[in-house]
């Protein structure tokens, strides 16, 4: 039975895979005959990627610290062990979104203005 879901997972994956860029394809071409022309590209907007860092760094930082705690049998429960990990990363991960979420954006209109003025 293992062998057959081993076989059969990365053939399903390509299906999907396959699928998706079908769709996708099928989608522009309706949309460039129904509006007779390219689709209309939306103007850029910058991605906070400072933000998803210090998430990233806040979930890093909660499995260290779980893995510390499991390697010295701070936890030692066995029963109880797999809900101090998680809340460990969960705590991390959410103090780091506090963080992230004080942290401003910079302003790109300004520097619009002031490239254009």
């Amino acid at each position: 039975m293992e062998k057959v879901l081993a076989i059969f997972i990365p053939i399903a994956l390509f299906i999907c895979i396959t699928l998706c860029v079908f769709f996708i394809s099928k989608y522009r071409a309706e949309t460039i005959t129904k509006l007779g022309g390219p689709i209309p590209k939306l103007p850029r907007v910058a991605f906070p990627w400072q933000k998803v860092g210090i998430v990233t760094i806040g979930f890093a930082l909660g499995i260290i610290l779980a893995g510390y705690n499991m390697q010295h049998q701070i936890i030692s429960n066995n029963m109880t062990e797999g809900f101090a990990v998680i809340g460990i990363i969960t705590l991390c991960v959410g103090v780091s979104m506090v963080i992230a979420a004080r942290f401003k954006e910079p302003n790109t209109d300004e520097q619009k203005n002031e490239i254009d003025g």
